[in-house]
């Protein structure tokens, strides 16, 4: 019998259940572990191998009680954000101030992950050589830094970096169709477990409170995470090598170039900004 984590949510709420996973597999040794949520974003949990099978919570219809029976049966213990359906349910709406959420989730569960370890979806690497990338989305346009704080960091780099386009940016304001110096790449069109690759050869990532910057982060990516409205001692990404900038006053347009740029020196042909 298996054991299956059910999380509604966006990316970076379907990694950072990472330390309850991980927990659980401990737990139930030899007992298969599940994530159902999202598919695409369960794959890259799949792929570095912290769960044993993926399932679309949607397309299970865990909510409706006739199947919802069906599909429990095949379950020895489910934990997750569904009461009707879970042995042991999940709040992720109760989130405490100054604790990791991931943390915070697991604890909820009754379990005690061995922090922040378990948060990582590869062990930790010494940074190496690679390009630097950036990415300007989040779900939430608070979230998201200004567009000529991005061009005028990647022109600083003096390499071109490669630049991060999900689905929501391709709607909401197309980062391809900003001036960014000549060469930059862009990482589009990609699924979650396909942006992985590009991403662990990267020497830096730097991006919003998004769900990019929590996978970039758990790969052992050097990582500058911005944040302004949201608090990065619950919801930063977990990751050995992870930089947190909170804007002055919660406002991104207040967090400068020059403070990034501060911490990912010495990028070679790196270049100071006025």
């Amino acid at each position: 019998m298996a054991v299956l984590v059910l999380r509604r949510g966006g990316f970076g709420d379907s990694l950072l259940t990472l330390p309850l996973l991980r927990s659980l597999r401990r737990a139930h040794p030899g007992e298969p572990i599940g994530f159902a949520g999202v598919r695409e974003y369960g794959e890259v949990l799949l792929r570095f191998g912290a769960v044993d099978e993926v399932l679309s919570s949607e397309a299970l219809e865990l909510w409706a009680p006739e199947r919802a029976r069906a599909h429990r049966r095949r379950f020895a213990l489910v934990v997750g954000d569904e009461p009707a359906v879970c042995d042991v349910v999940l709040e992720p709406r109760c989130v405490a101030p100054g604790v990791p959420f991931g943390l915070q989730l697991a604890r909820q569960a009754g379990c005690e992950p061995h922090w922040p370890d378990d948060g990582w979806l590869l062990p930790p690497r010494s940074p190496g050589s690679g390009p630097v990338v950036l990415a300007p989305g989040s779900g939430g346009r608070a979230k998201c830094w200004p567009a000529l704080h991005w061009l005028a960091l990647a022109q600083a780099l003096g390499e071109p970096p490669h630049v991060v386009v999900g689905p929501t940016e391709s709607e909401r304001d197309d980062p391809r169709r900003w001036p960014w110096p000549h060469g930059a790449r862009f990482l589009a069109d990609l699924t979650p477990v396909e942006l992985a690759e590009p991403l662990r050869h990267a020497c830096w990532f730097v991006g919003n409170d998004s769900g990019p910057t929590h996978l970039a982060a758990c790969l052992g990516v050097p990582t500058v995470a911005l944040f302004g409205p949201t608090d990065p001692q619950i919801w930063a990404p977990v990751g050995p090598h992870v930089h947190c900038l909170l804007a002055p006053s919660a406002s991104l347009d207040q967090l400068t170039p020059t403070s990034v740029l501060r911490i990912l020196h010495p990028v070679p042909n790196a270049r100071g900004l006025a």
